[in-house]
This record gives C-alpha cells, sequence and structure tokens, in this order.
C-alpha cells in the first residue's frame, strides 16, 4: 500500500509529523474502539475491520520517513537518467575488454543526453545542463571494468591531484588542461593527439586516460579545428568536475 493511503486511513495529510501521526492514531482507537459498539454485533465488526486499517497505518508510519523535496529532486533526476539513458552497450563493451569501441559509445551516449548526435559535438550549455547522474552511470561502469583505473572519477582525482585550476583566464586554464593531458598521455611533448594518432587502449594504459574521444566532441575542439578561434582550449574538466 503506498504512503499516501495510510495518511488517508489516519485522517492527516501527507508527510505530516510524528506527534501528529500518533496524535491521529490516539483519536481515532478512541472513536473506533470495537469495545464501544458491544451492544450491535454488526457495528462491532465493522469496528474491528476500522481498527485493523488504523492500527496497519500507524505501524507503518511511525517508521516511515517520507522523501524531503531535495531527494525528491534527485529521484526523480535519476528516473529520468534511467528513461533516457541506455548503458547497456557501454557495460558489453567494457565487460568485453573494447576500450577503443567503448570511448566512442561514451562520447555518443554524452551527444544522446544533449540531444546533438547529428551535430557530432556539444555547446558550452549542453554541458553545463549534463545530469551528474548521468556522468555518474557511465563512469561506475568505467571503473567497475578497470577496477578504478579509468573513469570520469578517476579523472578528477588527478586534475585535484596535480593541482590544475578551472578558470576563465585562458592562460590559467591552458597551464592546467596542459598539465593534466601530459599525465593521461593525451598530450605528448607540446603536442596534442589527434583523434586519428594511435593511441594506447590498453588496459595498461595510463591511469584516467579514458575515456578521452568525448573531448573532441567539445566546442572548444570544434571551434579550434573549424578555425574559428586561435587557441586551443577544451574545457573538458566541466564534464568529469561534475562528479
Amino acid at each position: 500500500m503506498k504512503p499516501h493511503i495510510h495518511y488517508q486511513v489516519l485522517e492527516i495529510e501527507a508527510g505530516a509529523s510524528q506527534d501528529d501521526i500518533k496524535q491521529a492514531y490516539k483519536d481515532l482507537a478512541k472513536v473506533w474502539h470495537p469495545d464501544r459498539f458491544s451492544y450491535n454485533p454488526r457495528l462491532q465488526q465493522k469496528a474491528e475491520e476500522k481498527m485493523k486499517q488504523i492500527n496497519a497505518a500507524y505501524e507503518f508510519l511511525k517508521s516511515y520517513q517520507p522523501q524531503t523535496t531535495q531527494s525528491k529532486v534527485e529521484s526523480e533526476q535519476k528516473q529520468s537518467v534511467e528513461i533516457f539513458l541506455n548503458c547497456e552497450k557501454l557495460d558489453k563493451l567494457l565487460e568485453l575488454g573494447k576500450l577503443k569501441d567503448a570511448d566512442h559509445e561514451t562520447k555518443r551516449l554524452l551527444l544522446e543526453l544533449a540531444g546533438r548526435e547529428k551535430e557530432g559535438w556539444l555547446l558550452p550549455e549542453d554541458v553545463k545542463a549534463l545530469f551528474p547522474q548521468a556522468l555518474s552511470a557511465i563512469d561506475q561502469l568505467w571503473t567497475k571494468y578497470s577496477n578504478g583505473r579509468f573513469g570520469f572519477s578517476v579523472q578528477s582525482k588527478i586534475w585535484r591531484m596535480l593541482g590544475c585550476e578551472s578558470s576563465d583566464s585562458i592562460s590559467t586554464q591552458t597551464i592546467s588542461e596542459n598539465k593534466f593531458a601530459q599525465s593521461v598521455h593525451w598530450r605528448v611533448g607540446s603536442r596534442w593527439l589527434s583523434p586519428w594518432d594511435s593511441f594506447n587502449y590498453g588496459i595498461e594504459a595510463p591511469q584516467g586516460s579514458l575515456p578521452r574521444e568525448y573531448i573532441f566532441a567539445l566546442s572548444g575542439y570544434w571551434s579550434y579545428s573549424k578555425g574559428w578561434t586561435g587557441y586551443f582550449l577544451l574545457r573538458f574538466d566541466e564534464i568529469f568536475l561534475k562528479l
């Protein structure tokens, strides 16, 4: 029986305090106690049935913890993620150790979440709108099948461990991105590896180096590759720092 039915049985509003629940139970027990109807067997039987409902409602509600507004919102967001994000393919690819294909599927999932599969890249506002719950669902699969070696959460830890800083300053952000990329081998020497360069997709690849392909779906990469900007700035930290 759903919680709101129990509240209705005790004739109180949903989410009532424990004091209100207890008082409602006492009041109804006085009204419907079977002994009050000993003069009429039919009414007494009805009162016994009513008291069973009252007792059941009270037993449930006295230990029931209703969702707070925040937890309700989080629950709804989680359900939304479960409805719109199907990670079965990613799960299977990672289970089979097909890390390159899993990397591609991760990028596809992010584009799917933003409704940008056709365009193939994410606007800054798309990145900001990504649910942390969705990123967490993807991350959990990467960390699970890599024994904690790969995933967004691993990248987030490395970013912080290196002392990297997310900044509106182009120079500060560039220094942080280069430092991180050097650590995970996205950058070799003074050059970033492109999507077409060979890359280590083995389980022995540098910690935090995967997933990687999603960075080439960010507006910073597209702006630079199309010649729209004269500087190379990806802001991939806006993805993994959501976790």
